[in-house]
């Protein structure tokens, strides 16, 4: 039995020596199937990869179409702005009825009558609108249109009614009965373009 012992003792590095090479073919089994299933996924991850870096370029060009629609429409709003501010600041009653009675007495129209409306905001601007009755010819009221369009202020003649107010008259030229309207317009200092996005996020053109 003790000679069984001895031999087993002088013997035990080969146990040593087995055990540690079992222990690292283990090791190696398990870095080998670690690099296996790595080099499986490779193929996935590249793939994902690919797509990612796609969905990267679509997400700058996105932003760089967002930012130049961005610069057009603060281009736009204010191009709009601008035209808004060539408007006059108020309309001036005084200003406008003499500037009516000059060109109406100009044109020798007969009795004039002009009434002032109220104003009357809208988006871009405030608009006030002025009846005016008179009686003429027709050439008479053509140029006093003509001059009123001509005119350094901005008008619009919104409405015009032309009448024979006697159709016994008889001449070279008929006498008619005319209503129109004109209208004034300043700007609307509480209009502002909507640009769509934060003043703090405006493009620098």
């Amino acid at each position: 039995m003790i000679d069984l012992v001895n031999k087993l003792i002088s013997n035990i590095h080969f146990f040593i020596i087995a055990y540690g090479l079992w222990g690292a073919w283990g090791v190696f089994d398990g870095h080998s199937l670690r690099m296996e299933d790595l080099n499986n996924q490779f193929p996935s991850v590249e793939a994902e990869i690919v797509t990612n870096k796609k969905k990267v370029k679509e997400i700058q060009e996105f932003v760089k179409k967002t930012e130049e629609s961005k610069i057009r429409v603060e281009q736009v709003a204010k191009n709009i702005e601008a035209a808004q501010r060539q408007l006059p600041a108020e309309i001036n009653d005084n200003q406008i009825l003499t500037f009516f009675n000059q060109e109406i007495n100009t044109l020798n129209i007969k009795d004039p009558n002009i009434l002032p409306g109220a104003e009357v905001p809208s988006v871009y601007f405030i608009s006030k609108e002025y009846s005016v009755k008179s009686r003429g010819t027709f050439l008479q009221f053509l140029v006093l249109f003509e001059r009123i369009g001509g005119a350094d202020r901005i008008y619009n003649i919104k409405k015009v009614k032309l009448s024979n107010g006697n159709a016994s008259q008889r001449g070279r030229f008929q006498m008619i009965d005319s209503e129109f309207i004109v209208e004034a317009f300043r700007f609307n200092p509480a209009f502002k373009v909507d640009r769509g996005f934060q003043n703090d996020q405006t493009p620098n053109p």
